[in-house]
């Protein structure tokens, strides 16, 4: 029987506008560092807080349409201090929505799951016995783009436990 998926967390990480192009790569790659400035990861029984300093590391490779995403991002339950470091790949196909976001567009909108093609896979490390069971679970989450209108825009993840049959 195939695996089910669960729905476990939904994360929100807002992205800051000095995105640092590092140049064409890799035959003509883009390679771009997003710095994460603040959000958080709520579900589950944890509601903790994005720790500042970390980055999306993007390659946005127009002559296949996609940005494969290389994430590192930490977390900080406020009332336990428990922390929570989590990494990911994962692939964005580029579309109108994806391209308004990343050039911080002011025509930029919020976007819905279903919208587009937007995965990731995340590997999970976590520093209580309370939370010791992300460490030997599988993820896989689904994105969009939060943009609330004040001049700020995240990303969004529904993120799934993948289950047995």
């Amino acid at each position: 029987m195939a695996p089910t998926l669960e729905q476990v967390f939904t994360i929100r990480a807002f992205l800051s506008k000095d995105i640092l192009p590092v140049g064409p790569i890799k035959g003509g790659a883009q390679r771009m560092v997003v710095q994460i400035t603040h959000g958080f990861l709520e579900g589950s029984g944890v509601k903790a807080e994005i720790v500042p300093g970390h980055s999306d590391w993007l390659l946005l490779d127009p002559a296949v349409g996609v940005v494969h995403l290389d994430v590192r991002i930490s977390f900080k339950v406020p009332e336990t201090g428990e922390a929570i470091y989590m990494q990911y790949p994962g692939i964005i196909r580029i579309d109108e929505a994806t391209q308004k976001v990343l050039q911080f567009s002011p025509d930029a909108k919020s976007t819905k799951s279903k919208d587009g093609y937007f995965f990731t896979t995340p590997r999970i490390e976590a520093s209580s016995e309370r939370l010791k069971w992300m460490e030997q679970t599988v993820f896989i989450s689904h994105g969009h783009w939060h943009v609330p209108g004040d001049g700020t825009q995240a990303v969004e993840y529904e993120v799934y436990k993948v289950l047995s049959g």
